[in-house]
């Protein structure tokens, strides 16, 4: 088989939970396998997931793949970069990044491994940080399990990418992701992106949206503006909070055949 058409093996990580999905690649993509697993009794941190994870790619049929990994919010950190012209190279812009993400997150970041999201010339764009432990020790484990790493995403780069087609192009308005015990949202403007928000909460995770919402009236030039656009797990929406009527729902019954938008479906679905 051509590399170009090797199988593709999805992986979404968060707080006891290990979602798994496996696409066969070609002019006629198809969804082989998926699978959803918990563990109540995971340790705390990143090192409970990774045991579990170790497990599942031990007894199933994910080898011989490319892999794609989407790391949940609550070990992720963010924030925005503005545009600077004195900044000529990808070197300086990330090297500038770190110093932004010392300045709020504290000397601490020299532990972490930074990435910049894609903007034109000009806009703004999204610095996000994970912990180089974590990325190391995927990295040896989908080496170990017969797998060729491809990319590592947090949730909320990697939820707002599968939704992209259908937010709207040019007007301010807020993305948000929900995941059990985290939310990360990020603000759309015509300039980029401008804002970015990422909380741990608790079951009143409405109260977060309320913010938001207020964020975005506030923000907002006109109603059309200061939209909520919301990627819900189905066992979250019967707390969706009242008084939602400026609150976008995101859902797809019917989401396409890559590897991103089917893992996205599964750790909504299953959640």
């Amino acid at each position: 088989m051509s590399p170009l058409w090797r199988d593709e093996v999805g992986i979404y990580l968060a707080q006891r939970r290990v979602c798994l999905v496996r696409i066969r690649r070609g002019i006629r993509p198809t969804l082989l396998q998926d699978e959803n697993h918990i563990e109540p009794q995971a340790a705390p941190g990143w090192e409970g997931v990774l045991a579990l994870l170790e497990q599942r790619l031990s007894q199933g049929p994910w080898s011989d793949a490319r892999a794609r990994i989407v790391v949940a919010d609550q070990w992720v950190r963010y924030s925005v970069v503005p545009w600077s012209d004195a900044l000529s190279s990808a070197a300086e812009r990330l090297a500038h990044a770190r110093e932004l993400m010392s300045g709020i997150f504290g000397d601490g970041m020299t532990d972490w491994t930074l990435s910049l999201s894609e903007a034109p010339p000009g806009a703004s764009c999204l610095v996000s940080a994970m912990p180089s432990a974590l990325l190391e020790s995927l990295r040896e484990m989908t080496a170990r399990h017969g797998q060729k790493l491809a990319s590592v995403q947090p949730q909320l780069i990697a939820a707002y990418n599968t939704w992209r087609h259908v937010l709207p192009a040019g007007d301010a308005a807020w993305f948000v992701t929900v995941e059990e015990g985290s939310l990360a949202a990020l603000r759309m403007c015509a300039e980029g992106i401008d804002r970015v928000h990422a909380v741990r909460i608790g079951p009143d995770w409405g109260r977060e949206l309320k913010r938001l919402q207020t964020f975005g009236r506030l923000a907002s030039a006109s109603p059309a503006d200061g939209r909520v656009y919301v990627d819900l797990p189905a066992a979250l929406r019967t707390l969706r909070p009242e008084n939602s009527a400026d609150l976008e729902w995101l859902d797809d019954a019917n989401p396409p055949l890559t590897t991103l938008h089917q893992l996205e479906h599964l750790r909504r679905k299953a959640a």
